[in-house]
């Protein structure tokens, strides 16, 4: 008999969210109404025994065949540190901060086993998150409508168990890693961020993600169908108004939180809806910012107007 002892799983680990404390040690959570609720970082990001799989309808009585996916993420957890600190250590550009994207990025040195250490990282973050866990329950609701909590979370579980090693079985060491600093402005995280990440990780075509590490950094992985192989990891310093557009996107995909350092965002129709939502094409800052790294060839704009004529002819269509 399997005896699982109720557990606080982080899906922001505490060796990231403990940057974002600040002098007082604390950091700050946002809701969609504008509360704000203020406490120590460990606090946050919490999940009560949320990688774990009970199969049992009676919270009183174990099943054997009660498991637990939490190791999943001990080789992130554990490389976390020596990773933020790796990446603080990179060369970036000087100011100014407001000249051409292109003349702010800089080509960096990477070995497999960093690179791939990092993408292990990453893709915890996404993973493990809130807004990956309701994909995993997102089919089963839309045909039976809300679920009993303990079968809910135990369908979460079940499809979102091996996510972790079938996406980076999957990527395989392949893609293109941009380091983003940003000086002027703070990042801002929340329970959802930017990325393509698919139930289960198997089928995970063309990923990208965006994922704010520190406020001061964040990480963009892009692996599209076509790119030049070198250089797998570049920089760039972001200027004001582009952590701005980042920060947007954290905020369209996040739904009941919004965490931040001291520079408190302002609230987006699109976080007050309180749903994780996603960008509808690939016209938004941070699809724009992929096809800046360097080796990865501009969008292809050939068939933009057909989106367009699409999206003219559904809003005609639901005007009527």
């Amino acid at each position: 008999m399997v005896n699982l002892k109720s557990e606080r799983h982080h899906w922001w680990p505490e060796c990231v969210s403990e940057h974002w404390a600040d002098s007082e040690g604390g950091v700050n959570w946002l809701l969609p109404d504008g509360e704000v609720r203020r406490s120590t970082p460990n606090n946050f990001g919490v999940i009560g025994n949320g990688h774990h799989i009970k199969m049992s309808d009676n919270p009183a009585i174990d099943s054997p065949w009660d498991n637990s996916f939490e190791a999943e993420f001990h080789t992130a957890d554990s490389n976390f540190p020596n990773i933020i600190d790796w990446l603080n250590g990179l060369d970036r550009c000087d100011p100014p901060f407001d000249r051409p994207i292109a003349s702010r990025i800089r080509p960096q040195s990477v070995t497999d086993d960093q690179f791939n250490l990092l993408i292990e990282c990453l893709v915890s973050l996404a993973a493990r998150s809130p807004m990956y866990r309701e994909k995993g329950v997102a089919l089963a609701e839309h045909y039976r409508g809300p679920l009993p909590e303990r079968e809910r979370n135990r369908l979460i579980g079940a499809n979102i168990r091996l996510s972790q090693r079938n996406a980076v079985r999957g990527i395989g060491g392949r893609g293109k890693l941009m380091v983003i600093f940003s000086p002027e402005r703070e990042f801002i995280f929340g329970d959802g961020f930017f990325h393509n990440l698919t139930v289960q990780g198997e089928h995970w075509h063309h990923p990208k993600l965006l994922a704010p590490l520190t406020p001061w950094l964040s990480v963009l992985f892009a692996s599209p169908m076509s790119y030049m192989t070198l250089p797998k990891l570049t920089t760039m310093v972001a200027c004001a108004d582009e952590t701005d557009a980042l920060n947007y996107a954290v905020q369209v995909y996040s739904r009941n939180a919004l965490f931040y350092r001291s520079e408190r965002p302002q609230i987006d129709a699109s976080f007050v809806c309180g749903k994780h939502m996603i960008f509808a094409d690939h016209r938004n800052s941070v699809d724009e910012l992929i096809h800046h790294i360097p080796g990865i060839p501009p969008r292809d704009t050939s068939l933009d107007f057909l989106d367009n004529f699409l999206k003219e002819h559904t809003r005609s269509t639901e005007l009527r």
